[in-house]
C-alpha cells in the first residue's frame, strides 16, 4: 500500500482503540480526506499527509484500498460507473446534471484505459461500466473516437448469436429476442474453482491486455528483440557513469501482433534487473510532442523494483547522502550544465532539511512536476542558508520538463538503481496530429532514443512501439519524410532552427532501424494452442475440447488466434449443446488528423498545483458508497 494510505489506516486503527470523543488520532479528518470532503488539508499535517486525493495519486489509493479490503476480510470492491451522460450530444437548456463536452468525454475514456492497463495492481476490484448503444455508433463521442480504449475492449472475435459473459465488451439485447436460443442453455458457473493464476492468464488474453501472469506463462516469443533489449540494458549500465547516451529501440507490428505483450515482457525484464521502468501510452492526455504531460505520465506510471506507491517518494527513500553515487549527482546538479538552479536548490534543501517531512514532500512533488514559486523557494533557502548563491532565471515549462527528465534519471542512479527505461506504446497516434505537431513528435522520439547530443540522457533510454504500416501511411503517403528532409536542408543553408534536422534523425531511425515483430508461423501457433488449451482447462476445471474456429492463414494475427480459441472454449463450456458461429472482423487503424488530440486535456487546463486540483470524483464515490470497514 502507498505511504499516505498506510498513514491514514494507522490513524483509523488507533482510533478504534480510543473511546475519547476528542481523539488525538484525527479519525474524522482522515475519513473526510478519504471521502474528498476535507476542506483544510492543514489539519492532517500532524498525520504526515500533505496532499489531497487527486487525479495524480488516486490510482495508488485505489490499489491500496483494494489490498486493504482483502486484509480486513472483505472479498473486494465493485465499482459501477454509468457513462450515459458522456454520450449526451446537446447541452440541455434546463440543467439536468453534468454535461460533458467531447474533450471531457475523451478524458473519461482515457481514465477507463488507465484502469484496464492497471489491472495487475488492482486485485480484488471489478469495474462495471454501463453505456448506451451510442457508445458503439456515435462517430463524434463514441468508442471509435478513442482507439486506445477500443483496441482494449473491442470484440472483433465473437459468436454471431451468443454473448460471452466473460468478455470485456458485452452487448445486451432483449430477452424476447434471445429466449429461443437460451432455451437450450445448460446452467454452468461462469467461474470455476480452478487454478487462480491460470484464470488470470486466460482473462488477460481474452481481453487482449497482457499482464504479469501472461508474460510468465508464455514469455515474449520475440527472442531477437528481447536479446537486443538485454544488450541495451547492459550497455546502459556500463555507460551510465560516462554521460554517454544509450540508443533505444523501435518495434513495429500491426494491431494484434503482440506489441503490448512484448512491452510488458520487456518491462518485467528491466524491473527484474533493477531498472526503474515507466510504461507510457501516447494518447490525448499524453501527447508525444509535449514534454510536460509526457514527464507527468512517466513519473505517475513509474514502476520501482520491490516498491509500491508514489515512485519518487520510494526512490528518494533509498538515497544515501554519504554514497559516492549521490556525491556525483549533487556535483552534476550544481555544475549548471543541463540542470536548472531551482532543481539544484531543491536538492540542497532536501538533503539539509530531511527531518522536515512537509518540506521534503513538497520538494519531491516539485521534482514530479508540481510548481514552486521563486518566492517560496527563496523563503525556504533563508531558513537554511547555502554557501552557494542560487539565481533563478526564466525558463519555459517545456525546457523545465526536459531538465526534470535529466534530473530524475540521475536521481534514480544516485538511489542505487541502474537506470530509467521508458516504454512508449501506441506512438502511431502522432499520425493524427497536424504536421507541425508531428514534426515536434519526431524530434521528441529522436531525443528519447539517444540520437540528439544536446539532449542526451545517459541514465535513461526508451523503446518506442509503432504500427507496421506507419511508415507507408504517414512518412510516405503524408510525405512527412520528404517534407522534413527539405526543411532540414533549408534550415542548414539559412542557419535557422535545427528542429527539422532533429526531427529527421527520428524519422531516419524509424525507417532504417525499426525491428518488426515475428509473424505467427505454424510451429509457434501449434505450440501456443496446446499451451492455452492446457491453461484453460486448468483455470476452469474442465477438459478443453479441440477448437477450429480460426483458420491458419498468413494474414491471421496472433490476437485473432488467441481470442478465437479462448472465445470458443468459453462458449463451449457455458453452452455445451448449441451450434456456435464464431466471426472475426478486421480492426483497422486510421491516421486522419483530429484536432481533439491537440486540445488540452482537463488535467492540463486545470493545472497541477496540489491545492488547486479537484478531488478525484470516482475515488470519492467509491469510498463514500462502500460499506464501512
Amino acid at each position: 500500500m502507498c505511504q499516505e494510505f498506510r498513514l491514514a489506516m494507522i490513524r483509523l486503527c488507533l482510533g478504534q482503540m480510543d473511546s475519547n470523543s476528542d481523539s488525538p488520532f484525527m479519525t474524522e479528518p482522515v475519513k473526510a480526506w478519504l471521502q474528498g470532503d476535507l476542506r483544510q488539508l492543514s489539519t492532517l499535517k500532524e498525520a504526515l499527509i500533505f496532499q489531497k486525493i487527486v487525479r495524480t495519486n488516486a490510482r495508488y489509493m485505489f490499489t491500496s484500498l483494494a489490498r486493504w479490503l482483502r486484509l480486513v476480510g472483505q472479498p473486494g470492491l465493485v465499482l459501477t460507473l454509468n457513462l450515459g451522460r458522456c454520450l449526451v450530444t446537446k447541452k440541455p437548456e434546463v440543467p439536468e446534471g453534468l454535461y460533458y463536452g467531447v474533450s471531457a468525454t475523451l478524458d473519461a475514456y482515457e481514465m477507463l484505459r488507465q484502469f484496464i492497463d492497471g489491472t495487475d495492481e488492482l486485485e480484488g476490484v471489478l469495474l462495471v461500466v454501463l453505456v448506451p448503444p451510442e457508445f458503439l455508433t456515435d462517430a463524434r463521442r463514441g468508442l471509435n473516437r478513442y482507439e486506445a480504449l477500443k483496441l482494449r475492449i473491442w470484440d472483433e472475435v465473437r459468436d454471431r448469436h451468443y454473448q460471452n459473459p466473460l468478455g470485456a465488451l458485452i452487448r445486451l439485447s432483449s430477452y424476447a429476442a434471445d429466449s429461443s436460443r437460451e432455451a437450450n442453455h445448460t446452467d454452468r458457473p461462469a467461474m470455476a474453482n480452478g487454478h487462480v493464476g491460470h484464470q488470470r492468464v486466460i482473462e488477460a488474453l481474452r481481453s487482449g491486455v497482457p499482464n504479469k501472469d501472461v508474460v510468465q506463462a508464455l514469455g515474449s516469443r520475440q527472442p531477437d528483440i528481447e536479446g537486443k533489449f538485454r544488450r541495451m540494458l547492459q550497455r546502459m549500465e556500463e555507460q551510465v557513469s560516462s554521460d554517454l547516451p544509450t540508443p533505444g529501440l523501435v518495434i513495429e507490428g500491426g494491431f494484434g501482433s503482440g506489441k503490448s505483450h512484448l512491452l510488458k515482457a520487456l518491462q518485467y525484464l528491466a524491473v527484474k534487473q533493477h531498472f526503474v521502468c515507466s510504461p507510457i501510452v501516447i494518447s490525448k492526455e499524453t501527447p508525444l510532442y509535449n514534454s510536460v504531460p509526457l514527464f507527468r505520465s512517466a513519473i505517475t506510471n513509474a514502476i520501482v523494483p520491490g516498491k509500491q506507491g508514489d515512485a519518487l517518494t520510494e526512490i528518494c527513500g533509498e538515497l544515501n547522502f554519504q554514497s559516492p553515487q549521490y556525491a556525483d549527482f549533487f556535483a552534476w546538479a550544481h555544475r549548471g550544465q543541463g540542470c536548472d538552479s531551482r532543481l539544484a536548490a531543491t536538492l540542497y534543501l532536501y538533503e539539509r532539511m530531511i527531518n522536515d517531512p512537509e518540506l521534503s514532500h513538497r520538494l519531491i512533488r516539485y521534482w514530479a512536476g508540481d510548481p514552486i514559486s521563486n518566492s517560496q523557494l527563496k523563503k525556504y533557502l533563508q531558513g537554511c542558508p547555502s554557501d552557494t548563491p542560487y539565481a533563478f532565471e526564466k525558463i519555459s515549462t517545456q525546457e523545465l520538463a526536459l531538465q526534470r527528465f535529466q534530473f530524475v534519471s540521475r536521481l534514480i542512479v544516485a538511489a542505487g538503481y541502474k537506470g530509467w527505461i521508458l516504454l512508449i506504446d501506441e506512438a502511431e497516434i502522432i499520425g493524427r496530429y497536424s504536421f507541425k505537431q508531428r514534426m515536434k513528435s519526431y524530434k521528441e522520439i529522436a531525443g528519447w532514443l539517444g540520437l540528439l547530443e544536446k539532449s542526451a540522457y545517459p541514465a535513461m533510454s526508451a523503446v518506442v512501439a509503432l504500427t507496421d504500416d506507419f511508415q507507408l501511411a504517414v512518412l510516405d503517403e503524408k510525405q512527412d519524410s520528404q517534407k522534413i528532409e527539405s526543411m532540414s536542408e533549408l534550415s542548414e543553408l539559412s542557419g535557422g532552427s535545427f528542429e527539422a534536422k532533429d526531427a529527421l534523425k527520428g524519422i531516419r531511425f524509424i525507417e532504417q532501424t525499426g525491428d518488426a515483430l515475428i509473424r505467427p508461423y505454424d510451429s509457434m501457433v501449434d505450440e501456443l494452442y496446446e499451451r492455452l488449451r492446457t491453461l484453460h482447462g486448468s483455470a476452469y476445471s474442465w477438459e478443453a475440447p479441440p477448437v477450429s474456429a480460426v483458420e491458419k492463414l498468413a494474414s491471421t494475427r496472433m490476437r485473432e488466434y488467441v481470442r478465437g480459441w479462448i472465445t470458443e472454449w468459453d462458449l463451449r463450456r457455458l453452452y455445451p449443446n448449441v451450434q456456435l458461429d464464431i466471426e472475426i472482423t478486421e480492426v483497422r487503424q486510421h491516421y486522419e488528423e483530429d484536432q481533439e488530440f491537440e486540445a488540452p486535456s482537463m488535467e492540463e487546463s486545470e493545472g497541477h498545483h496540489p491545492e488547486s486540483e479537484s478531488e478525484d470524483p470516482l475515488m470519492a464515490l467509491a469510498l463514500q458508497n462502500q460499506s464501512s470497514v
